[in-house]
């Protein structure tokens, strides 16, 4: 599962965390969405047949492969266990291809529906991520869908995540550590905004027409006070943002009339995903013919790339990132001897890269192709440092959430086991039933659903595995208020904590800890150091959890939690 925001579950979302947001739909951005770079340590690339490193620690680790986990009971009907099954079937490369056509079609339909429905000029930021994220976020046990991306089409019925993104833009997102100037142009938008939705809102009553008249008035006569430096705490115009947005605000008096425009656009979103699945099904039903893969590969690791082409299209990977996903499936699926089998494995491969990329790319909405252009970015991941020290000091070999695509060990839990699975995968986190005996990195996707559903399993996992030896690395971002990072805080975790310094994390300050930028496979940036490593702008907590068997067999002291903190610091160039 990608972007902590890391693999799809740890799945990193559009744009750069500029102000850490969070809690009640704000802080939807999951961490590496930034494209700001980090000290430029270049990254050594020694021969083909071995592993590029930076400051001696190896940018991936393949060597040993971890015990698998139990599978989740089946106490799903046969129906459920049926589309479970499915979901585990390798597409085609023309099913993968028609995947993508279909989703970049729903795409559009959403688009158009929020603005002919809600007069927005785009989608609330990451509102399709957020919403495809929380379906892979449950367990397919129970899911009526074969659809490995759409494994629950219709959720937005019984969330209210998608609701909340489109409530949340009217009048505006507020955000809420402006201050100052740009506080002041915020509070214009938002006025000029509530002042188009009065034509919008249904039968707009009387009350709202007389506050958005009293804002007007309100920033006439205050507008003079934005001359000077002033503390954000002692800032007229953020205060009247936090007026605006909190609690029966002007907002959410605007949401409360929206909301029946909002559900139209929910139904059409319900409309659209069912539509989708009907045409991949009688896709699959209709035998089309599927052809091969071709793959070109560039001799130069920073500025070249893979090229893997299928019925014109064109999928472009860095060439370090190939060298890295070759290794990875012959770490899985060893080349055998003779030139026939030998042909068919490299035939087998490009289908299965092109399949496995094919599908991040379209879960995504972005193009490798474009060099960046776009802002997405859905794989963000701590640096090797970490992992190899996390390695050497707790034996930790497993990755909760992951892909294929920035993993660092040859192991991992992922969103999308049907074509993560040549790879590596084994399966969807939220799946597992119970974990071996072992040592965990766990960083999922930065949404709140993710966080809160990934505490309680956590939990979970603890509580029912107390026999053997567990530890757990929890990276998430630093969002007070936030219901799974509460869990985590709270005393249902206070016996499995081993925070040494007094509270219940370690804490990555923001702006001073690097991490793996989510485009690390574009072309555009390989073993560009500069490329692959950005500086974080808000906090990363660190939980450390670990059950009385697991802290017995790896203790964790405060020179351990100063030491984690200095691994994820930004390396000084030499």
């Amino acid at each position: 599962q990608a972007p902590r925001s890391r693999g799809i579950f740890a799945m990193a979302k559009r744009g750069v965390d500029t102000d850490g947001e969070g809690p009640n739909g704000r802080r939807q951005r999951a961490k590496g969405s930034g494209r700001g770079h980090g000290s430029v340590v270049p990254i050594e690339c020694a021969g083909l047949g071995s592993t590029p490193t930076r400051l001696g620690a190896a940018l991936w680790d393949f060597a040993e492969r971890a015990p698998d986990p139990a599978p989740a009971a089946a106490t799903a009907s046969s129906g459920s266990e049926a589309a479970a099954t499915a979901s585990l079937e390798e597409p085609s490369p023309a099913l993968e291809l028609r995947r993508s056509q279909l989703m970049a079609q729903f795409r559009a339909s959403y688009a158009k529906a929020c603005e002919e429905v809600l007069g927005l000029e785009k989608p609330p930021n990451d509102s399709v991520d957020r919403w495809l994220l929380e379906q892979l976020a449950q367990s397919r046990n129970g899911s009526r869908s074969a659809d490995p991306m759409l494994p629950h089409p219709t959720i937005a019925n019984s969330s209210r995540v998608l609701l909340r993104e489109l409530l949340a833009e009217v009048p505006l997102r507020c955000p809420t550590r402006a201050f100052g100037q740009p506080a002041l142009e915020a509070l214009r938008t938002y006025h000029g905004n509530a002042k188009r939705w009065l034509d919008r809102v249904p039968e707009g009553s009387a009350d709202l027409v007389q506050a958005v008249h009293e804002l007007g008035i309100w920033l006439r006569e205050s507008t003079s006070q934005a001359q000077g430096r002033r503390k954000a705490e002692d800032c007229p115009f953020k205060s009247k943002l936090h007026e605006l947005s909190r609690e029966g605000g002007l907002s959410s008096r605007f949401q409360a009339s929206v909301e029946p425009l909002a559900l139209q656009v929910i139904d059409s979103v319900n409309r659209a995903a069912e539509t989708m699945l009907s045409e991949l099904r009688r896709f699959a039903l209709s035998d089309a013919p599927s052809g091969a893969v071709s793959l070109d590969v560039g001799d130069d690791l920073v500025g070249s790339a893979a090229v893997l082409r299928y019925d014109g299209d064109e999928v472009r990977i860095s060439a370090l990132h190939y060298r890295k996903l070759r290794a990875l499936y012959s770490s899985h699926n060893p080349m055998p001897s003779g030139s026939d089998a030998v042909g068919d494995w490299e035939k087998a491969f490009r289908r299965r890269l092109y399949l496995m990329a094919r599908r991040y790319i379209t879960f995504i909405g972005l193009d490798p192709s474009e060099d960046g252009a776009r802002g997405g970015n859905m794989h963000a991941a701590a640096p090797e440092s970490v992992f190899a020290w996390l390695k050497t000091e707790f034996d930790v070999g497993y990755e909760c959430f992951a892909s294929p695509l920035n993993c660092y060990f040859s192991t991992f839990f992922s969103a999308f086991p049907d074509v993560d699975a040549p790879f590596g995968s084994r399966g969807s986190f939220f799946d597992v039933e119970a974990l071996p005996e072992g040592s965990y990195e766990v960083g999922p996707p930065y949404t709140e659903e993710v966080l809160e559903l990934t505490a309680r399993k956590l939990l979970s996992l603890l509580q029912h595995g107390a026999s053997l030896a567990l530890s757990f690395f929890v990276f998430v971002p630093d969002w007070p208020g936030a219901g799974g990072l509460n869990l985590m805080d709270g005393p249902s975790f206070a016996a499995y904590r081993r925070s040494r310094h007094g509270g219940p994390f370690a804490l990555a300050k923001g702006r001073e800890h690097q991490y793996i930028t989510g485009v690390q496979f574009f072309a555009d940036a390989g073993a560009n150091a500069a490329r692959r490593y950005y500086t974080v702008p808000h906090g990363t907590r660190v939980y450390v959890l670990q059950n009385d068997e697991g802290a017995k067999r790896w203790p964790f002291s405060e020179a351990h939690e100063r030491t984690l903190l200095e691994k994820l610091r930004p390396p000084l160039p030499t």
